[in-house]
């Protein structure tokens, strides 16, 4: 080849590839160019894998369901059990409640019976207040029955009247010595006694001995003591008022107001009367 074709064979080579590198042609996207199989099982292994994300995540979920149902359904056999166990505990509540009930009623009964027979049995008792201790010596017993009608009048009194009254018993109540003296309690021999005694009583206005003044009541028991101690700011004010009243057996206020005789047996009742006296 000759030299000017040589370099005409150049230009030439130079000129295809200046036209080439001036206008190129577009090459296909590349998903045009991928082919539908390739996308088809790219899908499938997404949801493959989606599914197997999902399929792990629902078994742990669906493990802790279980748990919270086998705890929910322990709870509930345990409430139910509860639930049993109190009505049971109800039930047995009632019946003792009931028995109870009947058991407080007898002891209420069996308590009064047995403060009834007590009383009965010092129905012929008296008991001196106030009396100095130590002043009826070391035979108290023969002291009272000669001091007695005399301190009250007794052996001055109309009819076959002694100087002299029996007694079966007379002794200090029990308890330990102090500044104030000990009750006397007696017992008389004849009832009879007992009512003549209760009415000097009454007759003599504030009876005295030694500078003392002496009270002589009936011997009760402690619980009925009680329920008439409770009335005595009501009989005090009874008393101011000029009201003439007795308490009867056990603890029963009886006054009379005009023409009319009432009874209270508490002292709130007779207080509240008292208070529309005012």
């Amino acid at each position: 080849m000759s030299k000017q074709k040589k370099i005409h064979a150049k230009k030439l080579t130079a000129a295809a590839a200046n036209a080439n590198i001036s206008s190129p042609e577009v090459s296909p996207p590349a998903d045009q160019a991928r082919d539908p199989d390739d996308t088809e099982a790219l899908i499938l292994k997404v949801s493959e894998s989606f599914s197997a994300a999902m399929e792990e995540k629902l078994s742990v979920f669906s493990e802790a369901l279980d748990k919270i149902a086998t705890k929910l359904e322990g709870h509930t056999t345990r409430i139910n059990d509860v639930e049993q166990r109190v009505s049971n505990t109800e039930d047995t509540v009632d019946d003792l409640a009931g028995r109870l009930a009947a058991a407080e009623k007898k002891i209420t009964l069996m308590a009064n019976s047995l403060d009834d027979m007590e009383n009965r049995s010092r129905r012929d008792n008296i008991r001196i207040i106030n009396f100095k201790e130590g002043a009826e010596g070391s035979n108290p017993l023969q002291f009272f029955e000669t001091w007695l009608p005399a301190f009250l009048g007794l052996d001055k009194g109309l009819g076959p009247v002694t100087s002299r009254i029996k007694m079966d018993r007379a002794h200090r109540g029990l308890g330990p010595q102090s500044a104030r003296p000990r009750p006397v309690i007696i017992k008389l021999h004849n009832s009879r006694d007992k009512q003549r005694i209760m009415a000097a009583v009454k007759a003599v206005p504030e009876p005295k001995h030694d500078g003392q003044r002496i009270y002589i009541h009936q011997d009760l028991s402690a619980s009925v003591r009680e329920k008439r101690s409770g009335f005595n700011d009501v009989c005090r004010a009874l008393i101011g008022k000029g009201i003439r009243f007795n308490m009867r057996y056990p603890a029963t206020l009886t006054l009379t107001h005009g023409s009319t005789v009432r009874k209270f047996f508490t002292p709130r009742d007779a207080q509240a009367f008292i208070e529309t006296l005012n």
